[in-house]
């Protein structure tokens, strides 16, 4: 798994009154401030150029303060418009207005949140060096739930507590009452158990210990559904992922053996896997009823994030990646019986610090919680109908790859269930990487690319007139150093 992604960028945004008040009274005021402050400036500095600071030194007390008034008004607009607090794995950084309240920062280390309090409307953070007030109408549920998840995993010794007038604005569907105790892990327990019944899922917390104490989480990289992946240490110190799966406890007997049957069958394929552009599976295990995946962890950003922070990618490099896809593909499809990965995405495909990329994940999983609950589990975007109707063949990787392959172009998903081309203008652009993106997602599997060594045939046809080698060195030194900034 990508190491940035152990707890993904978090952007809290916060809309509060007093920050509209105070951005309507700055702008009242701009040509003041602005305009007016401009021009007296430019006029006392052509002046003092002209005759020198000598025997005017009251005219440079006033520039200055004309300076000071322009600055000042700049820096109220930034602060009125900084409405975002942002999370990671290893600190908080909160929006410039609570500055001096933080002791003169604004970047908190999760270490340093002793307790985190829903009191009223409000959310009260409270740090060694401070606290900051938030206005639980100025943000959004979803927002407040993901923040919960952070704290849970980054910051398990901070106490959380709340009243019920607070509950009743973050979970308003919530039957959950207080405990006595006022602890926000219960509620949230409770408040997950009283939404999804007997699928209740809650994720670990970090310090957690798994396989014989042998395991400890770090922290969460996703959660979702029934399913989390977190990053662990071995007793040795080294990094793995493991992903876990619940079969629900109201699952028909009969399909949750058959589940858990597939489940450890595929484990033990997966384990036997050597391919350089395939992160390694380790081991599985079942503790408590939840199922683990243990997997190498592979230091780099996802495809997507990297689209995400660096935008849409030119054709040739699309080329070569989808060249290493194909072969990865090729390589799992020749397998007796072949295996067929059911979840090819941008999401599971890493880039790692010398451009390589790397598969990261299986739809091993969401294979066993699909047929336990005889739902389907994975990205709509990107799965192709066979799947859809429950028997996925290889050609449903191609299709899939495809769908990475279109949005490594537009930067967006695929329409669900249809075949994917590029717009006019990127169709025009990229000629021969819009023909393998048609071929690869055709609907039906007979037009199809029938197997991944077709893919590496176009791919490689239109690789042939450049050098072979992974990346260019300005390039490989480019994205090194866009994924140090973001790990």
């Amino acid at each position: 798994m990508a190491e940035n992604q152990l707890q993904p960028q978090l952007n809290i945004h916060y809309k509060e009154d007093q920050a509209r008040n105070g951005l309507a009274v700055l702008l009242a005021l701009s040509p003041v401030w602005g305009l007016w402050s401009i021009y007296v400036s430019s006029w006392l500095l052509a002046a003092l150029l002209r005759a020198g600071i000598s025997g005017y030194e009251d005219l440079l007390a006033l520039l200055l303060f004309y300076i000071s008034l322009i600055c000042v008004g700049l820096f109220g607009l930034f602060v009125c418009l900084d409405a975002k607090f942002v999370v990671n794995e290893k600190e908080l950084r909160l929006p410039w207005r609570y500055f001096l309240n933080l002791g003169f920062t604004r970047t908190q280390k999760w270490s340093d949140l002793q307790t985190v309090d829903f009191k009223d409307d409000e959310l009260i953070l409270r740090f060694k060096m401070g606290e900051a007030r938030f206005n639980l109408n100025g943000m959004n549920n979803n927002d407040l739930k993901d923040f919960v998840v952070a704290v849970r995993s980054n910051a398990p010794e901070a106490r959380c507590s709340f009243d019920k007038k607070a509950i009743e604005t973050v979970m308003p569907d919530s039957q959950a009452a207080p405990s006595a105790d006022g602890s926000f892990t219960a509620v949230w327990e409770q408040d997950l158990a009283s939404r999804f019944g007997s699928t209740a899922f809650v994720p670990l917390e970090a310090r957690a210990k798994l396989k014989n104490d042998t395991l400890t989480v770090i922290g969460q990289v996703s959660f979702g559904g029934l399913s989390a992946v977190y990053l662990c240490k071995d007793k040795l110190g080294d990094s793995v992922i493991v992903k876990e799966a619940v079969v629900p406890l109201n699952s028909d007997m009969a399909m949750k053996e058959k589940a858990i049957e597939m489940f450890q069958r595929e484990a033990k394929i997966l384990q036997g896997l050597n391919h350089p552009y395939i992160a390694r599976v380790l081991d599985h295990f079942v503790e408590n009823d939840r199922h683990y995946l243990m997997l190498e962890h592979v230091n780099g950003v996802d495809l997507r994030a990297f689209v995400k922070e660096h935008g849409q990618q030119g054709e040739r490099l699309i080329m070569r990646w989808a060249l290493d896809m194909a072969l990865i593909l090729s390589y799992l499809h020749s397998k007796d019986p072949p295996i067929i990965h059911r979840d090819i995405t941008p999401d599971n495909i890493v880039l790692d610090r010398l451009g390589s990329i790397k598969l990261i994940d299986f739809g091993a999983a969401n294979e066993l919680l699909g047929t336990a609950t005889g739902t389907l589990v994975g990205k709509q975007c990107y799965i192709p109908p066979e799947q859809f109707r429950g028997k996925a063949t290889t050609q449903s990787d191609i299709y899939a790859l495809g769908c990475t392959l279109y949005y490594l172009t537009t930067g967006t998903d695929p329409e669900p269930l249809s075949q994917s081309s590029l717009p006019d203008d990127l169709k025009e652009k990229y000629p021969a990487l819009n023909e393998l993106i048609e071929k690869c997602t055709a609907m039906e599997t007979e037009s199809r690319l029938q197997t991944a060594e077709d893919v590496v045939a176009l791919a490689r046809a239109y690789t042939k007139g450049y050098q072979q080698e992974s990346l260019s060195l300005s390039t490989v030194e480019k994205i090194a150093g866009r994924l140090g900034e973001n790990l």
